[in-house]
């Protein structure tokens, strides 16, 4: 329960983190201090305050790998989806590409934003005409630039697509160039099989004499050896 608990709210931190970074940049800066925090209290836990928790073999993280790979996709869409639609980069591409004649920013200003003229009655009780801007390419409420909001929502599609798809492309062949699995496991694993494989075979053969035994006193030799090799004594003078 508590395991599972832990894989639920790091799946969690990890979810807002990566799908709106975009919104908040500071955040990756933030959870990496909170779990620092988070990984010594836990570690000065386990070693002062509780019994030793009773280690056991896992292939992996089981269904939690499938939840991140799910995860990761979603992220992938939500920031480019945020990215086109609230940076200003794409309409100021196509206004400048397309409908600007020398103008400059302020001419920019003055196209993306709309007209709405209402009456308002003064202090005297005049009737007064005014005038009200807003930016109105959220949504097609400018009929004189109908076209440009086309434009703009295409251009919109066409980045959230090439940005998910290069980006998971991306991700796919980092995952083929970096091996998941380190070659000192690979070594342990194929050398446990091959251990595996002698006693299985010495259990048959018990029957034929006693090299069997030399046999896998020699192996249990080498996969000590082996294991010494990469065991190193925990480190508690920081806790």
């Amino acid at each position: 329960t508590e395991m599972y608990q832990e894989y639920i709210n790091n799946i969690i931190q990890l979810g807002f983190l990566t799908m709106f970074v975009t919104a908040f940049p500071l955040a990756p800066l933030i959870c990496f201090i909170l779990n620092i925090w988070q990984l010594r209290k836990d570690a000065t836990r386990y070693v002062k305050r509780v019994r030793r928790p009773i280690g056991f073999r896992s292939e992996g993280i089981g269904t939690w790998m499938n939840i991140l790979e799910v995860l990761s996709r979603i992220a992938i869409l939500v920031n480019a989806i945020l990215i086109a639609f609230t940076f200003d980069w794409l309409p100021q591409i196509i206004y400048n590409n397309y409908y600007n004649s020398g103008g400059t920013n302020q001419s920019y200003v003055d196209f993306m934003l709309a007209s709405y003229e209402f009456d308002r009655v003064d202090a005297n009780n005049n009737t007064v005409k005014q005038t009200c801007r807003y930016w109105s390419y959220i949504q097609p409420a400018r009929a004189d630039q109908h076209r440009f909001w086309l434009e703009l929502m295409l251009a919109r599609m066409l980045f959230i697509f090439l940005f998910q798809n290069l980006v998971w492309a991306a991700v796919r062949i980092i995952e083929m160039l970096c091996d998941s699995t380190p070659k000192f496991v690979k070594e342990r694993m194929i050398l446990e099989e091959k251990i595996a494989q002698e006693w299985l075979s010495s259990d048959d053969d018990s029957d034929y004499g006693g090299d069997d035994d030399c046999e896998d006193f020699t192996a249990t030799q080498t996969l000590r050896q082996h294991s010494a090799k990469y065991r190193k004594k925990p480190d508690l003078k920081g806790l």
